[in-house]
């Protein structure tokens, strides 16, 4: 009974804690939609919304959002507007849905039911609950000259100046959840229902921002062809492995459909942008050594994947999330933009997303190689392996003091780019 108190105790601990951080978030977006200029919250906020509430360019999903937000005509006590109060509250629900979002994923990654099984165990653990939290601060290790800050020229999952990449995040983690339960049973048939929420989830994804979709859908298309064979070599009928596929495979059309609107509308001949093949300069723009930036931002699932990449074909929600990762890597290593958003680095966005994935699924193997190690359950290197648990976490931490320094420094008004 004290047991199940402290359980139940530790969990309402950390509703708490991410109900605290949602309200820093309000706090925080509140102050950048005041951004002007400057270096003092420096954002990406106040730019979206003029693009919309003076320009009427709907260049995202969002862009409706602050549009109805802003046509409110209320003033809030103190002369404060209603639109910005209505936006920063908005983001800090997207970044509170994202923590539980991601604690769902790592549920459902740890106890993902075996083939023929059904349903994932609804609770949410208190374990669940901090990886979420933890995963939503993690920043990359930061080493003082490899890059021009601690952001600027490293890459992370954990962004709080873009608008866009904050709803993205967490529909992009709704998607990863919802096709993780699909791909267990489509090759039995999946319903019009299911078909229709999964593609309607996308296309929302897809309509805030197209870089979800940009390394999701390849990494999809991968599986799907290895299904595919792997059904063709057990002798299965062509007609129905090709079919379920197909029509499993097809609930990316639409949302295909709406990434061609958008690059219109951001690239089209009137705005003079574009994009371009052009190797490691997005990399390289702010680092001067960009080998190191990659490693350093997600030296944690590195060190992971080293110690398990033996498990990398078996684990789906391991090599999904690596396979993610490396198409977002290879898309923001070749490609830049042109024109007004040259330098921007808006390749990147895909591949921030991607970085989560990946810590989500080194998270659950070091949790689930930590409670052996705890265990004894190892005979043989039972020294060398505690070692490695250790120094693992160790990293981990290093990861988590520079997020929370990070975001703490931005609440007191430094800018993200918080340069070295």
């Amino acid at each position: 009974m004290d047991r199940y108190k402290k359980y139940c105790n530790a969990k309402g601990i950390l509703h708490i804690l991410i109900f605290a951080y949602g309200l820093s978030m309000v706090f925080l977006f509140y102050k950048q939609t005041g951004w002007s200029g400057g270096a003092v919250y420096e954002s990406d906020l106040p730019v979206h919304i003029r693009m919309i509430v003076e320009d009427g360019w709907y260049y995202s999903l969002t862009a409706f959002v602050y549009k109805a937000f802003y046509s409110v005509p209320v003033t809030l006590p103190g002369g404060a507007v209603f639109g910005d109060a209505a936006v920063a509250v908005f983001l800090a629900l997207c970044g509170v849905a994202s923590v539980y979002l991601t604690a769902v994923l790592l549920r459902d990654m740890e106890k993902a039911p075996a083939a023929g099984e059904k349903g994932v165990p609804l609770e949410l653990t208190a374990w669940h609950l901090l990886g979420g939290l933890i995963l939503n601060l993690v920043m990359p290790c930061y080493v003082r000259g490899i890059a021009d800050g601690r952001y600027i020229g490293m890459e992370s999952a954990s962004i709080w100046h873009n608008s866009t990449y904050i709803a993205m995040k967490m529909m992009g983690l709704l998607c990863v959840i919802y096709c993780g339960r699909l791909a267990k049973k489509y090759r039995d048939g999946i319903t019009g229902r299911e078909w229709l929420l999964f593609t309607g989830y996308l296309s929302i994804c897809t309509a805030i921002k197209p870089s979800f979709l940009l390394v999701f859908a390849p990494a999809m298309a991968v599986f799907l062809l290895i299904d595919f064979l792997d059904g063709l070599g057990r002798k299965l009928s062509f007609k129905a492995v090709f079919g379920r596929a197909f029509v499993f495979g097809s609930v990316v059309f639409l949302p295909l459909f709406v990434v061609l609107f958008q690059n219109m509308v951001l690239f089209g001949s009137d705005t003079g942008n574009g994009w371009e093949v052009r190797p490691g300069y997005a990399l390289s723009l702010h680092s001067g050594y960009p080998h190191l930036s990659a490693i350093f931002s997600i030296l944690f699932p590195l060190a992971i994947l080293a110690a398990f990449l033996r498990e990398l074909w078996d684990d789906r929600w391991f090599s999904g999330a690596w396979l993610m990762a490396l198409i977002g890597f290879l898309e923001v290593f070749l490609f830049t933009e042109t024109g007004s958003r040259a330098g921007d680095g808006n390749f990147m966005w895909g591949y921030s997303f991607a970085i989560l994935m990946i810590f989500a699924a080194a998270l659950v193997k070091w949790a689930q190689f930590g409670k052996k190690v705890l265990k004894k359950e190892y005979r043989a290197g039972h020294f060398f392996r505690t070692g490695f648990f250790v120094g693992s976490g160790l990293i981990l931490g290093w990861h988590l003091y520079c997020g929370v320094y990070f975001y703490m420094n931005l609440l007191r008004g430094v800018s993200y780019y918080m340069w070295d």
